[in-house]
């Protein structure tokens, strides 16, 4: 079970008494504290709280580096900071599994509302909003932040881990890729002629953030309340936001509430921003932004930092790679038998699948399954004999097992984003957000497969022998 931190502060506390957290006074927001961010990533350094920021007082401070190494994201899930990958995954996986919808807790009030402004106001200039990348347009408030909507249509409440931009005292931009949930029900208002309501959470306890961010996957019709309650072991404390209607943490740092008008009533230059994909790939244009009619804050709040950083291999927000559970989360609900493993070889871009192959068209069914991930541009498909954890074998079943001519097919019209690097600028303009995706078929042909050649391997009966018998040898 879960050990659910109550706040943000409960976590800082627990990561303090690990030694894993550093207080970093004096660093400048403009550039110097996402550089420090980033370095400190690539040599999985400590969280960093950051503090007596230049330029602001004491007391409004940015958390970063939260969860990007992988004892604190097991800390963050309740689980052993020592804790096996293995176990840990299959404790990720046995949770999602067992899922039990935990409601949140409406309560009366909250730390959150221990300072309050509304309409002339409300300056969101007052936080040390950083300028994270040497070429982004603006100030990103909101990079670990949680955006909470209601859907007209069901009434059901969803949030999501969208950009925020600040453009003045009380406007932000609120960038969100046309597919997103938050996009859809925002252009159900606007069909209505409204503007859509929101609040925007900017600091707040991580599990929160996972389950924004889709860490838990995509739980189609179920309240995303319910499933980080779920995970976390307790209810999520809410408290009612007046301007919106909308439950927001009883516990969160920072929340800036509004609307967002039309875009033909009100859009600004948003933009550009360097994005998880590893570059600054949307460019600027116009985007919807958010009247900021209301503000909340505890005393000294926590921005909850989590810039995206070009990680090929892992997401940089979260130490734990869960990225090919999604994946394998759209196999099984496909129906494809015998998944092994799925595991990205690149972040976004290329999945690898393994299989055991048991019919013709067995691997196809499950590439065809993987192919509709998010901004894909290969999926491979493996047979159980090659370690899909080794880049190496698997281009080496890709040179020994793929015959191009045959086994490699290519899709098109396929879901991408305006973060897509590789969308013809015109394409962009035109809002058409699609793209290609290949298929390699890197298996034994199941028609022959008896007769393909043996691989030249230990065998995994000798391999137990040897090391058994050889155990000073192989040791770790």
């Amino acid at each position: 079970m879960a050990v659910a931190f109550r706040d943000l502060r409960e976590f800082l506390a627990a990561l303090e008494a690990q030694n894993d957290l550093r207080v970093v006074c004096g660093a400048s927001p403009d550039l110097e504290i996402g550089a420090i961010v980033e370095l400190n990533h690539e040599k999985k350094g400590p969280a960093l709280l950051f503090d007596e920021i230049q330029g602001y007082g004491p007391g409004f401070r940015i958390l970063a580096n939260a969860m990007d190494t992988l004892p604190r994201a097991l800390m963050t899930l309740g689980l052993p900071r020592d804790a096996a990958l293995d176990d840990a995954l299959n404790e990720f996986d046995r949770r999602l599994a067992s899922f039990q919808p935990v409601p949140p807790e409406l309560l009366a009030t909250g730390p959150v509302f221990e300072n309050v402004f509304q309409g002339d106001d409300v300056d969101v200039l007052k936080f040390p909003t950083p300028l994270w990348h040497e070429a982004d347009g603006g100030r990103y408030i909101g990079t670990g932040c949680v955006v909470f909507m209601r859907d007209p249509d069901t009434g059901l409440v969803n949030f999501g881990t969208y950009r925020v931009m600040v453009h003045d005292r009380n406007t932000v931009g609120l960038y969100i890729t046309p597919n997103h949930t938050g996009a859809i029900i925002r252009r159900k208002y606007w069909e209505r002629g409204q503007s859509c309501p929101v609040a925007i959470s900017i600091g707040q306890e991580p599990m929160m953030f996972l389950g924004s961010a889709q860490y838990f996957g995509q739980k189609r019709g179920v309240a995303k309340y319910d499933l980080v309650g779920h995970m976390r072991g307790s209810p999520v404390d809410v408290v009612e936001e007046p301007v919106t209607g909308l439950p927001i943490p009883a516990t969160a740092e920072i929340v800036l509430a509004g609307e967002v008008p039309p875009p033909e009533v009100e859009a600004r230059d948003e933009g550009p921003f360097g994005e998880w994909t590893g570059y600054y790939a949307s460019g600027t244009r116009p985007e919807p932004v958010v009247r900021v009619k209301a503000l909340y804050h505890r005393n000294d709040p926590i921005i909850f930092g989590t810039p995206p950083l070009r990680n090929i291999m892992v997401n940089s927000h979260f130490g734990l790679p869960t990225e090919g559970r999604r994946v394998r989360e759209r196999l099984q609900r496909a129906g494809v038998e015998d998944v092994l493993d799925v595991v990205p070889l690149s972040i976004p871009g290329v999945v690898v699948v393994q299989i055991r192959q048991r019919y013709p068209g067995h691997a196809m069914k499950a590439a065809l399954a993987a192919s509709g991930e998010y901004m894909g541009r290969f999926v491979i498909v493996v047979d159980e004999d090659v370690n899909v954890h080794d880049p190496q074998e698997v281009f080496w079943a890709i040179g020994t097992r793929c015959d191009p001519a045959t086994t490699i097919s290519i899709l098109t019209g396929c879901q991408s984003s305006a973060l897509d690097p590789r969308l013809p600028p015109e394409q962009k303009k035109r809002g058409e957000y699609t793209s290609s995706r290949a298929i390699i078929n890197a298996c034994k042909p199941y028609e022959w497969i008896k007769d393909f050649p043996k691989a030249n391997k230990v065998s995994a009966e000798l391999r137990r022998q040897t090391t058994e018998k050889w155990s000073d040898l192989f040791a770790g």
